[in-house]
């Protein structure tokens, strides 16, 4: 077997500007071999064709590694505490048939509530946390903004009462950083009383508003079945994480990089109705989430010209697919009207982002008010100076120091 290469994907470095490494990653083949922490050594599609065909191919690859001959996550399941494990078993980490019908559940719950009657309710969300950045000269976007509105916007699509919003966000602030081991065990006491929170919300007069998808998720039935608790606990959970932490930091690079592209900045304030475009395009350029979750050979095989054994891990590295420019023109460039924009950041097959449609509509809410509010907004100091966080699969500003001057 060949040895691991040695690629920085975790480094500020290598998300301050990881072109160079992707485009190297890809010279390699379209699968290559790396040793990372907690995932150790696995395999990752490379090209864009590789990671379509992998995250597309449920009967080669299973998302439960169950189904490719291993229990080692049922055991560590059990040795964690029961209301920790639990949030494991959300639909992600399933195969079909047991993915289709919780994805049903959620599928139908959010068909209650349309992207198109949310609007309102996340301009208003936006429009209220930049209300208390007038007056200020200079700001910190990532803790004032970028983290906030998809924090809010997720406690208000699931119905939680607005009085009970800060201290959901508060008890779930630990866990900003999902790769470090550490912050997650810091973060156990907050994630407690948060389960304790949900399991009371979601039960008949606990306090969920009747238009939310916690409401909506009680009430969904599937052929006369519907959610356990433990189930509608862990899928709260999912859709909260999914909802916030990939959207905050899609909101921050994408603002990053207009203002690192003056010129792009100006196409979008001069013509907004390049807005669907250029989210399309900072979906592709800034790739939020770099990797998927990794699948496991369901058996002995050749694949992508590779030998795989049955139980192999591999993953799909999101973003060296987002440039290869086998698929796109120009990759490194930031074009805000590229079309078509074939970009794999919700995924795609079965597992495809369920959020797909809030994460855009609040992107195109978020860039639209803060440049429309703050058309002179720019970014205080070299972009070259903006720290970025060691982070393993997701692409995350530590800040985003902007200057205000200049609203309209």
């Amino acid at each position: 077997m060949a040895e691991p290469h040695d690629f920085d994907v975790l480094s500020p470095h290598f998300h301050a500007n990881p072109f160079p490494t992707l485009d190297r990653m890809r010279a390699e083949g379209a699968v290559v071999r790396m040793k990372l922490p907690i995932l150790g050594r696995t395999r990752f599609t490379v090209t864009h064709d590789a990671c379509a065909a992998l995250l597309k191919d449920s009967e080669s690859f299973a998302r439960d590694p169950a189904n490719a001959g291993s229990r080692t996550q049922a055991r560590i399941l059990k040795c964690l505490p029961r209301t920790i494990g639990l949030l494991a078993l959300n639909m992600i980490g399933y195969d079909d048939p047991e993915h289709r019908r919780l994805r049903g559940f959620v599928d139908q719950a959010f068909q209650r509530r349309s992207i198109e009657v949310m609007k309102p309710m996340i301009t208003h969300i936006a429009d209220r946390l930049l209300d208390r950045l007038e007056g200020k000269r200079e700001v910190d976007l990532m803790s004032e903004f970028c983290r906030d509105l998809p924090l809010s916007v997720i406690c208000a699509v699931l119905g939680l009462p607005e009085q009970d919003h800060d201290h959901f966000k508060s008890w779930l602030g630990g866990l900003k950083d999902t790769a470090n081991v550490g912050a997650i065990i810091r973060a156990i006491p907050g994630v407690v009383r948060a389960v304790r929170y949900l399991r009371r919300v979601s039960r008949p007069g606990g306090g969920a508003l009747s238009d939310g998808l916690v409401a909506a998720l009680c009430d969904a039935d599937m052929d006369g079945l519907r959610l356990s608790e433990d189930e509608l606990v862990s899928m709260i959970f999912l859709l909260f994480g999914a909802g916030q932490e990939t959207t905050t930091h899609l909101i921050a690079g994408g603002l990053f990089t207009l203002l690192s592209h003056e010129d792009e900045r100006l196409r979008l304030q001069n013509d907004p109705s390049l807005m669907p475009t250029c989210v399309e395009e900072c979906l592709r350029y800034v790739s939020p989430v770099q990797m998927t979750k990794p699948r496991f050979a369901r058996r002995d095989m050749n694949w992508q010209g590779q030998q795989f054994r049955r139980g192999d891990m591999i993953a799909a590295f999101i973003a060296a697919a987002n440039c290869d420019p086998a698929k796109f023109e120009n990759p490194h460039r930031f074009d805000i009207t590229r079309h078509p924009n074939p970009h794999l950041s919700f995924g795609t097959g079965v597992h495809f982002c369920l959020g797909f449609q809030l994460a855009r509509v609040e992107a195109a809410i978020a860039f639209e008010r803060i440049l429309t509010r703050f058309p002179s907004l720019s970014l205080n100091g070299n972009s070259a100076n903006i720290r970025w966080r060691k982070r393993l699969g997701i692409r995350a500003l530590a800040h985003l120091p902007v200057e205000m001057a200049g609203r309209r």
